[in-house]
């Protein structure tokens, strides 16, 4: 048995793993090891939670970098904050370093006016001109861009001490989540006088923010936070964090069991569960709200995947129902449309609001024949020249649960009689390039997430981030899709994109994603196949308040930012 956790990360950037492989009975001695019962409760009690396994805390308390980064959890949203927080279950979105925002007529332009009495920890008052001194240095250092905001914007000023101005290059109603969201604002009386580039400052030595808590201590073993005395909200009630460094994902299952971590955001599979649920039932919880589609992506530069027909039949190939195993039981079918239906089921149109896929054999002869493809007396189907249907299906070795998955679709496909293999990848990074440059046949891998489908169609399918050989993917239009491989659907795409872009009419939006949804369902750039989830697993041992299906006030897991600062302000220790 084996498990890798999810780091989901918002707007254009990727989503990250780490995969670790241990036995099930390793575990259990190890669970059964630690003995002992929750820790006494008091006041001082540290909320304690999981960071990244396998690595030692960085020395890195920069906020342009998330842990995903390479940063230190906790840098972004504890110490440092955002101008606006969206909720990525619901959509519904809250002022935080700003009180309030508003778009000009044409949505070409967004002003935020600040928050009155918001101070820095040391003393100083936030101002506008410290939000216009962060975007400045991205523009100074574009690799302080981690989050691909840039191209947004074509100015920022900031005509009194209050109000920040973004004049963007185009219309768009989107800059509030990727602007406000994203990028954590830094004072200009301290960064400004940095000796190194801002993108090599570690930020060890009392960082400065406007965050709830400040850093206390800081080794490679264990970050302590304790609360910001003068924090310009209400006061936390949580009053110390603390981010031990943990080696690897069997230690972290194994001190959420045993109650020696609050927090996780833990691949988990029903073993996990089974045990940790049976320790302590009462207390010991987990939520596992839906993140983002894992989709099936066929290089459509190379025949036959830039035939309809041929994405058809593997598509109608693949039992889907027998892919959610191990780890992937939280991952449930996903939608034809790609859309995650779990929270964003208002966006799907009533015709594909059922969730039901072609499938079965006589679908994938159909239309291989119509595609003039004949089955040979081996079992496989063939081309006028006698050249087979073949595909190696990329999936990095140790991601159990897609590896599980990738050898149950290449056993479906190759019932059906297309020939296909599973083409393991030696980590990640081999496994990201190749795709990123349009240099594999196809590939089981993610879309990404946000408060609405917008944000995963966009990556998906704007074709400014179509992968090419010499231009790597922005976002994960891995598939390539645009005007050379699409037969003209994609300039279609862009539009109703630019459509839902540029207004800020529900309605209009609404027809533009849904229009999006047909072409989705029609022309398949990529085939969708299950749901991941936002891992979030926590014990009401010390705290309560942890959101869930019925109080989804946010998502949930620890590596999401800031989503978790929001969801530590609304803890309450158990006295």
């Amino acid at each position: 048995m084996a498990s890798h956790f999810h780091e989901v990360k918002q707007g254009t950037s990727r989503v990250w793993k780490t995969a670790l492989v241990f036995g099930m009975a390793s575990l259990l001695m190890l669970v059964a090891a630690c003995g002992g019962g929750p820790a006494t409760t008091s006041s001082s009690t540290p909320l304690r939670v999981v960071s990244s396994p396998g690595q030692l805390n960085p020395d890195f308390f920069n906020p342009y970098y998330s842990t995903n980064q390479g940063g230190d959890w906790g840098a972004q949203g504890l110490l440092y904050e955002s101008l606006y927080f969206t909720n990525l279950y619901t959509g519904d979105t809250s002022p935080w370093l700003a009180s309030s925002y508003a778009y000009n007529s044409d949505n070409t332009q967004l002003t935020f006016i600040l928050r009155s009495g918001v101070k820095w920890n040391d003393g100083q008052s936030l101002t506008s001109a410290d939000v216009k001194f962060t975007f400045d240095q991205m523009v100074a250092n574009p690799t302080l861009d981690q989050s691909g905001v840039l191209p947004l914007i074509k100015s920022v000023a900031a005509p009194d001490s209050s109000t920040v101005v973004f004049t963007l290059t185009h219309a768009d109603s989107t800059a509030l989540f990727r602007i406000g969201n994203a990028i954590y604002i830094v004072p200009q009386h301290v960064w400004s006088k940095i000796i190194v580039t801002p993108d090599k400052f570690a930020n060890d030595n009392h960082p400065v923010g406007t965050g709830p808590y400040e850093l206390t201590s800081f080794n490679s073993e264990l970050i302590t936070y304790n609360v910001n005395p003068n924090y310009w909200g209400k006061q936390p009630k949580v009053k110390t964090i603390q981010v031990p460094s943990i080696k690897d994902n069997t230690t972290a299952i194994t001190d959420m069991v045993s109650g020696q971590l609050d927090w996780g955001g833990i691949g988990w599979s029903p073993d996990f569960q089974t045990q940790f649920t049976s320790k302590d039932a009462q207390h010991n919880h987990s939520w596992f709200a839906a993140s983002n589609t894992v989709m099936l992506y066929l290089n459509l530069t190379k025949a036959p995947f830039n035939n309809l027909l041929v994405r058809k039949a593997i598509s109608a190939a693949i039992n889907r129902s027998q892919l959610p195993t191990g780890v992937a039981q939280y991952a449930p079918v996903a939608n034809p449309t790609g859309i995650i239906t779990t929270q964003q089921t208002k966006w799907v149109a009533s015709q594909y609001q059922s969730g039901s896929f072609e499938s079965g054999q006589s679908k994938v002869d159909g239309y291989l024949t119509q595609a003039g493809y004949t089955k040979g007396s081996d079992g496989y189907y063939r081309d006028a020249s006698g050249k087979e249907i073949t595909m190696a299906i990329n999936v990095p070795t140790g991601w159990t649960d897609w590896d599980q998955d990738v050898q149950n679709i290449v056993s479906d496909l190759t019932k059906a009689g297309i020939k296909a293999s599973t083409n393991f990848q030696s980590g990640y990074t081999p496994y990201y390039t190749a795709q990123s440059t349009s240099a594999y046949d196809v590939a089981i891998s993610w879309t990404n997430s946000g408060p609405n489908p917008y944000y995963a169609y966009q990556a998906l399918l704007s074709s400014t981030n179509a992968a090419t050989a010499s231009t790597p993917a922005s976002g994960t239009n891995f598939e390539s899709w645009d005007a050379a491989t699409s037969n003209g659907y994609s300039a279609k795409t862009d539009q109703l994109l630019a459509q839902y872009q540029a207004s800020s009419d529900p309605n209009v939006q609404m027809q533009a994603i849904q229009g999006i949804e047909d072409i989705m369902v029609s022309q398949l750039p990529v085939i969708p196949l299950t749901v991941n989830p936002y891992w979030d697993e926590y014990t009401t041992t010390h705290f309560t308040g942890w959101p869930d299906a019925s109080n989804a006030y946010d998502a949930g897991s620890p590596f999401i930012f800031p989503d978790m600062e929001h969801v530590i302000l609304n803890l309450t220790p158990v006295s």
